[in-house]
């Protein structure tokens, strides 16, 4: 583990502060980091002034050199950039070629990324899954549907393999979705085209990538 120093202010009583933080973990060599990770841990801070308790947001890299062949995750909190090089004294032990490097903007979208790697399942495909289901879903009930889902896992109910999604509306958590791994199945095939598509550096693989890549296979037809 990798420590550092960083200035935080409070957002309630405005104090400013130099706070320890953990730029980046290796769960292969840490493992008991991983947990901290998910749980938010590794980013809380206390205000020495008020006492107010909450998260402090900064660079961060996650990076798992073992499961289902390795992969990194770089979070850089309300990054607008799609893809970003990985920096400084990290840059030499994360050169993945070609393991998954992901930029995320936050928290949700960090465990997201884990938990669908964790999970054997490819990212692109995950994220096609989401834009269709979601599309279906208008369909339903627009004024209803979550605007966003979020993977958490894939298990065996009532003897079915399903994937599960933490479906959220504004930000707020409405409950989880259900779905079944055969979709998943069905959006490899229906995808094909967009897989060679090259992803390079720490890329933001999301909805908006999958839009953009069918809008580029869509002005190919044309």
């Amino acid at each position: 583990m990798i420590t550092d120093e960083d200035v935080v202010v409070c957002p309630v009583c405005e104090h400013e502060q130099t706070i320890t933080i953990c730029p980046s973990v290796n769960v292969t060599t840490d493992p008991e980091m991983r947990e901290k990770v998910l749980s938010g841990e590794i980013f809380e801070f206390t205000c020495d002034k008020c006492g107010f308790s909450g998260y402090a947001g900064y660079p961060f890299v996650y990076e798992d050199k073992e499961t289902n062949g390795g992969f990194l995750i770089y979070l850089e909190p309300d990054c607008e950039d799609r893809e970003v090089g990985i920096e400084g004294d990290i840059a030499d032990q994360v050169i993945y070629h070609e393991r998954p490097m992901r930029l995320v903007p936050d928290m949700n979208s960090l465990k997201d990324k884990i938990f669908i790697f964790e999970a054997g399942l490819d990212d692109r495909v995950v994220e096609l899954f989401k834009v269709l289901t979601l599309a279906k879903m208008q369909d339903d009930d627009p004024e209803k549907i979550p605007d966003e889902l979020k993977f958490t896992k894939r298990a065996e109910i009532n003897g079915e393999d399903m994937l599960l999604f933490a479906a959220f509306r504004n930000e707020e958590l409405l409950g989880t979705l259900e779905m079944p791994y055969s979709l998943y199945q069905t959006c490899v095939l229906s995808g094909e085209p967009i897989w060679d598509v090259p992803v390079t550096e720490c890329a933001a693989i999301d909805q908006q990538w999958v839009m953009e890549r069918l809008g580029e296979e869509k002005e190919t037809e044309e």
